[in-house]
């Protein structure tokens, strides 16, 4: 079959520059023929001419030169007009007694011209020639028509050949296209699936999942939002390859579970989408608690095993009330399964209307920051962080709040997380370091004490390669001497990207920032790490200080933390102490810094500032 289709292809080519040469040059003799049949009606009209201009005693030798040349580029195919040379018999004989009366009729205009003859003789002479040259005119146009329906008639050959040719290699091969383009179809839905689980890429699941619902008729549908609670723990303790393959494991038994008209993806890492259809809602958590329970018993078969929980968020159309396409199905599923990601649900959770109003205040949230911080609805609080040694307010940390246009406060865990999700936190990150510049620069003109303050800084920021420079110019425009300003970032940024993270802070201080590290102790802390980080403050995580089985236990582990890191000229701050016997430790332990309600809630601009003047007099 190979064989004959490539010389098929061979055929079919020779046949199209065969075609396509004959068809140039018919062109170009049609228009060569059409030269032929013109000039000699030049010869014709303008014999006539000539014999009026001899009649008139107008003498013209010129035109009698210019007949002279087309005749004899007719009879030989030499001369200035590019003129064909025509063999066929007829026309031949017709211009050759054209040329032999053209030759009598110049004798004749010499004649009439020495008064050797009169006039009626030239004009009978030159009616005859008329004649001849009109019989010359028709040969050559009989000569061309024909040539020209020659060469038409081998084209209409050679495209029917053509298309013969063409029809059987089209016959031959149509059973080999029709496996090709099922081969081609399944190539196709093999680069829309995840290589790892088998299952649909997230974009491709989107594409089906809404033709399944734009054709779902009477169906009843539900879209399923499912994870691991830790994942990351699996991948960090037992490795990258265990966890591919608990993840290649939970595709599989997604789709074998598969019902017809029915789809799953893989969004990313470990979060998975289904769209399922049901009669009984219940029915959705059932056929899903199969599955995890597969995979469970899967985890727990393997050399390590370990096993964790999923978090499923479950969204019923028929719960929703707008008219919505496949992805604000996912965000009420995504939604759902979040509130088992906080603790606030158990594993399996329907999207609801009390979710449904949480979404709504979220996306209201997330409608509004925009204008907000155009319009500077972001306050800036300050909570005091007092020295142990003196008693004193020794700096402040800068924390926000939204008073929205109506004079309501909204509190930052409402909107910090909407900020973090839409990748704007580093603009009100940006925002409260601004006001916080601001803010310095009328203290020090006022000619107030002015004390440091520490701002936050997302981890999005110090991804950011213009990050540091365009905190320096903020803080440059202001004219604020660099030791009043502190730049907090959390340890978890520490654990993404070490190098990346020294460099930045190596930066910062090199443009006289001071640098602390937020949250200490919450995560996953490495104090080896403090030995490379030139941080300056190290803020101890109320995790320390919560009521436990062993508080003195806790208690020795803070003090061995402001020891340790002392010793790296480290300066350390307790935060979220609330009573004052955590007060009396810190002291004995010679903590630098406390922060907590136990001396000051946070507080506005104007109360914080007041606070320093009373502390100042």
């Amino acid at each position: 079959m190979k064989r004959y289709f490539k010389g098929g292809l061979v055929v079919l080519f020779l046949l199209f520059v065969l075609l396509g040469t004959v068809t140039i040059h018919t062109i170009i003799q049609a228009q060569s023929y059409g030269k032929l049949v013109n000039y000699v009606g030049i010869v014709r009209g303008a014999s006539q001419k000539l014999v009026k201009l001899e009649l008139a005693h107008e003498p013209n030798d010129e035109l009698i030169n210019y007949l002279d040349e087309i005749l004899e580029e007719l009879l030989t195919g030499n001369g200035p007009y590019d003129l064909p040379l025509v063999k066929d018999g007829d026309y031949r004989l017709d211009l050759e007694n054209l040329n032999d009366m053209w030759t009598r009729m110049k004798e004749s205009i010499m004649e009439f011209r020495q008064g050797t003859i009169d006039g009626n003789e030239l004009l009978e002479l030159s009616e005859d020639y008329f004649t001849q040259a009109n019989e010359t005119v028709f040969s050559a146009d009989r000569y061309s028509s024909a040539q020209i329906h020659m060469l038409s008639s081998i084209c209409i050959g050679m495209f029917a050949t053509m298309l013969l040719v063409w029809g059987l290699l089209f016959l031959a091969l149509s059973r080999k296209v029709t496996f090709l383009e099922s081969e081609n179809k399944q190539l196709s839905d093999l680069t829309h699936r995840d290589p790892l689980t088998g299952i649909y890429q997230y974009e491709s699941f989107k594409e089906k999942a809404q033709l399944l619902l734009d054709n779902a008729g009477n169906k009843k549908y539900a879209v399923v939002y499912t994870d691991f609670t830790d994942f990351k723990y699996i991948n960090d303790v037992f490795g990258y390859a265990y966890g591919d393959s608990i993840l290649s494991r939970y595709g599989e038994i997604l789709r074998t579970g598969l019902q017809e008209d029915e789809i799953c993806g893989r969004v990313t890492a470990d979060n998975f989408v289904l769209l399922l259809h049901y009669s009984d809602k219940e029915e959705v958590a059932s056929r899903q608690r199969r599955a995890d329970k597969q995979i469970t018993e899967y985890m727990h078969s393997s050399p390590s095993s370990q096993s964790i929980a999923t978090n499923c968020g479950i969204c019923c159309l028929e719960d929703v009330v707008e008219d919505l396409k496949i992805e604000g199905y996912l965000d009420r599923a995504n939604f759902a399964r979040k509130t088992v990601k906080n603790g606030s649900n158990h594993n399996y959770v329907f999207y609801n209307e009390s979710i449904r109003r949480h979404l709504w205040e979220e996306k209201n949230v997330e409608g509004q920051m925009h204008d907000a911080l155009k319009n500077h609805e972001f306050l800036v609080y300050y909570q005091p962080k007092v020295e142990l040694k003196t008693g004193r307010i020794g700096c402040s940390e800068a924390l926000v709040r939204w008073q929205t246009s109506d004079g309501t406060i909204i509190p930052p865990d409402r909107f910090i997380p909407v900020f973090e999700r839409n990748f704007m936190i580093h603009r009100l990150d940006q925002y409260v370091f601004e006001e916080v510049c601001r803010w310095l620069r009328h203290m020090l003109d006022e000619g107030k004490t002015a004390l440091p303050v520490s701002v936050n800084v997302s981890r999005l920021q110090f991804y950011d390669p213009d990050f540091v420079k365009r905190y320096v110019e903020i803080r440059d425009k202001y004219h604020i001497p660099p030791q009043l300003l502190e730049i907090e970032f959390t340890e978890s940024i520490v654990f993404d990207n070490t190098g990346f993270l020294l460099a930045i802070v190596k930066s910062l201080k090199a443009n006289g920032f001071s640098c602390s590290i937020d949250d200490f102790g919450k995560g996953y802390s490495s104090l080896s790490l403090l030995k490379e980080l030139p941080v300056d403050v190290l803020k101890i995580d109320s995790y320390f200080f919560l009521e436990s089985n062993d508080h003195s236990r806790d208690l020795d582990l803070v003090r061995s933390i402001i020891e340790l890191v002392h010793k790296f000229n480290i300066r350390t701050v307790a935060e979220g102490i609330e009573v004052p016997e955590q007060v009396e430790y810190l002291k004995k332990f010679e903590c630098d810094y406390v922060q907590g309600y136990v001396f000051y809630r946070p507080m506005p601009q104007a109360k914080y500032e007041a606070l320093l003047d009373e502390q100042s007099v």
